[in-house]
């Protein structure tokens, strides 16, 4: 199941109702009950053996972290142990049939793996239990009941796509000493959030998602502006979608009382590489750093085994996005960037707008490779932006940047008065990423103005403007992005 669905949202009206009704009979087990059973019914909405896997994974990482916690002396084999039962799963759905096809181009043999479809979020759920097991074997980690650690590692705000959360920051959320009660504050910062995350998916990122499609479909005619705008919309539909993900994520969790890590903080914003990845994606770096990268060294071990583990980090991110070579060339291009940006931090100084369009160019030509179907395809792009053939934009590349809403006005328009409508239905669509690089340089993220939030009129009135009209657009919204890594 989805965020941006309507069964979702009837079904999140129903359990917000069960989950307070049960606060004020002062249930505070039955909250945490009925809240697992919501997230259980979230996950296998869907795919019912997905389910399964995720209940086996659970009880598997459970009782393992309970035998670290148990017996400190065999930490380091119990979370070896671990670590290979879950990477080997991770490895068999979502990487086996790569590494297979490329041996046999390697060695001309022809074997064949049955594929498997890839369970919901299961990327995320393999980092948080190992992030989990991690903590057990440091100390870290609270002793947790099963119920609390189901809950924990189920919660349907953040199974199918993160944050990726510790224990020891939910835990004590979700297992509060009182039953929780309704709180209208809590109700109104999350609804904003909420209602605004669902309209970057749904209004925002979904109508770039339509140029980035044509521009992919018609690599061969692209012209240099138009090749320019089609890579700017899939810079735009990425941060959208998954900022609008977090917002969304995030409120929901606010609905229920509860406060997640902030996972995306205006990326678009860095001045720096290394300042990108301290906004995006704030909880995978954060795995990274402390499941690899400190036992790989960190940077204890002089200057170029530091760069090698920064390297190695980024190649490992790009692979842990998706099972191809395009993401691998993503991970070391951003690795070289990093190391890069380690050996010359403090020595060399760039202005700050300097920092930002170097880096917001760099982040721009890499996606190319994150979202080209094949290196071929990649390079292609980049070539086409590159052909100095100069003409706008076509009528099909603009078209595809127009709501059903607009496209119908201007066809109304177009019966009394067709060449302003033509020109309208040419450039109107191209003001979208004037007003995009806006929103993300100059405007804050709901989930940073949720955790000040004080309620007011005009608050209420977006908050139900964005609602609304994205309900209102759910039919044809696709899926989000990330849940595909």
């Amino acid at each position: 199941m989805v965020f941006q669905s309507y069964v979702f949202l009837l079904l999140f009206l129903i359990a917000l109702l069960g989950y307070y009704l049960l606060g004020r009979l002062g249930a505070a087990r039955g909250q945490r009950l009925w809240l697992l059973a919501v997230c259980l019914v979230f996950y296998g909405w869907g795919a019912p053996k997905g389910l399964v896997l995720l209940l086996l994974e659970c009880a598997f990482s459970y009782l393992l972290g309970r035998a670290i916690l148990r017996l400190p002396q065999r930490r380091k084999l119990l979370l070896a142990v671990g670590a290979a039962g879950l990477l080997a799963v991770l490895l068999r759905f979502k990487y086996a049939s790569f590494f297979l096809s490329n041996l046999n181009a390697l060695t001309g043999q022809t074997h064949t793996l049955t594929a498997l479809a890839l369970p919901l979020g299961l990327s995320f759920l393999t980092f948080q239990q190992l992030l989990y097991l991690r903590d057990c074997a440091a100390g870290n980690a609270p002793r947790l009941s099963p119920l609390d650690y189901a809950l924990f590692l189920c919660l349907f705000c953040t199974v199918s796509s993160g944050p990726i959360t510790r224990a020891g920051e939910m835990t004590p959320q979700l297992h509060p000493i009182q039953a929780r009660r309704f709180d209208w504050g809590n109700l109104s910062a999350g609804l904003y959030c909420f209602s605004l995350g669902l309209f970057k998916k749904v209004l925002i990122a979904d109508t770039f998602a339509g140029a980035v499609t044509y521009g992919w479909d018609n690599l061969a005619t692209l012209t240099t502006p138009t090749a320019a705008f089609a890579m700017l919309a899939y810079t735009f539909q990425l941060y959208f979608d998954f900022s609008g993900y977090c917002d969304m994520a995030a409120g929901l969790a606010k609905m229920l009382g509860l406060s997640l890590p902030v996972n995306f903080d205006s990326p678009y914003r860095a001045v720096s590489v290394g300042d990108f990845w301290k906004r995006w994606h704030i909880t995978l770096s954060r795995f990274f750093r402390l499941c690899i990268y400190i036992p790989l060294g960190g940077n204890r071990k002089g200057t170029p085994r530091t760069c090698l583990n920064i390297f190695l980090i980024y190649l490992i991110s790009g692979l842990w996005h998706g099972a191809g070579w395009t993401f691998l060339l993503w991970g070391a291009l951003h690795g070289a960037a990093m190391v890069l940006d380690r050996l010359f931090r403090g020595k060399v100084r760039l202005p700050k707008f300097f920092g930002w369009l170097f880096t917001f160019i760099f982040v721009n030509i890499t996606w190319v490779y994150f979202r080209a179907p094949s290196l071929a395809a990649g390079n292609q792009m980049l070539s086409r932006l590159f052909s100095l053939s100069f003409a706008l934009p076509d009528a099909g590349f603009t078209g595809s940047l127009l709501l059903p809403e607009f496209t119908t006005l201007l066809n109304l328009l177009a019966a009394s008065l067709p060449r302003l409508a033509h020109q309208l239905t040419r450039g109107l669509p191209l003001l979208l990423f004037p007003l995009a690089l806006a929103l993300t340089l100059l405007v804050q993220n709901p989930v940073r103005q949720m955790q000040e939030f004080k309620p007011t009129a005009k608050k209420a009135l977006v908050s139900v403007a964005a609602l609304c009209w994205s309900v209102v657009s759910l039919a044809n919204v696709g899926t989000f992005l990330y849940v595909n890594f």
